[in-house]
């Protein structure tokens, strides 16, 4: 892909109760790593790690502080996902490629967060890229080169109960998808925007980032109920899972609601999951 991405890096749900969203991503079948704390910032966050992505779920740890505007976007939109980011491998580099296709990056941003393990305190830290809202319209993402990624993922910590081995998508509802084939395939390269009918699909690697209408959400998604939003918004995520019967198996065990396509595929809905409805599906 073009400007040192190397797919889809984390996805970030903000959340209004950091505890309380612990608790409930936990009931809904994953394993959290420790709390971690944004140094500098006055957000903390839990994530939830696969083998070459994940999710994070962000709280204000601190209110009045610096939070990347994660106060702002909880008051006018609620909970969900609030961010996109795409993994690149060198910051520097991207930014410069970035600024010779034409497009506007900040300069490479350095941070670090707090996690604290039984052996002790370690600091995970980053080299973030902000992109203008022009590069990557109706949707708001970054780029992220991991400086230690060796501190950032643990044997244990890659195990769901409920059978989730990866985020294979991310589905985003927006007016207009067509329009958006060309600015993302500035940023993404030449091939890896595809629009199909109304559909625009994004592809960052072996992952997907999806642009339907909000008919085509229903069309799509028709065994769960879809919540009415203002557009942009990331409706939902998919789950890559290999037996969507234990999927299944996992959420009536545990008293939590969802649903079953005609493919088996797993619909848990976005009232039980911090705004964003969840798929686990055996397909890519």
């Amino acid at each position: 892909m073009a400007h040192r991405i190397t797919g889809l890096d984390h996805t970030v749900l903000a959340v209004t109760d950091l505890e309380a969203a612990r608790i409930n991503w936990q009931k809904l079948g994953f394993t959290l790593t420790p709390r971690g704390r944004h140094i500098g910032w006055a957000t903390g966050n839990y994530c939830i790690m696969f083998s070459c992505t994940y999710h994070e779920l962000l709280g204000v740890a601190e209110p009045g502080g610096y939070t990347a505007g994660l106060e702002e976007a909880l008051q006018v939109r609620g909970e969900g996902v609030h961010k996109v980011a795409l993994g690149i491998d060198d910051a520097a580099a991207a930014v410069a490629e970035l600024r010779a296709s034409g497009l506007n990056p900040s300069a490479p941003q350095d941070l670090k967060r707090e996690l604290q393990l039984p052996e002790g305190t370690v600091l995970p830290a980053f080299s973030l890229v902000h992109l203008p809202p022009e590069a990557t319209p109706q949707l708001s993402m970054f780029l992220c080169q991991h400086l230690t990624p060796e501190l950032l993922r643990r044997p244990g910590w890659l195990v769901h109960p409920n059978g989730a081995e990866q985020i294979s998508s991310v589905i985003v509802v927006t007016d207009n998808p067509p329009v958006l084939e060309l600015p993302y395939e500035t940023l993404v390269g030449a091939g890896n925007a595809v629009r199909t009918d109304r559909m625009v699909a994004v592809r960052t690697g072996s992952e997907t980032i999806l642009f339907v209408t909000p008919d085509d959400l229903d069309t799509l998604f028709p065994d769960i109920d879809h919540p009415a939003r203002p557009t942009p918004y990331v409706a939902g995520l998919r789950f890559r899972v290999h037996n969507t019967e234990a999927a299944a198996a996992y959420f009536k065990a545990a008293g939590i609601e969802h649903a079953r396509s005609l493919d088996g595929t797993v619909l848990v809905p976005a009232s039980a999951a911090n705004g964003c409805f969840l798929e686990f599906s055996s397909r890519a």
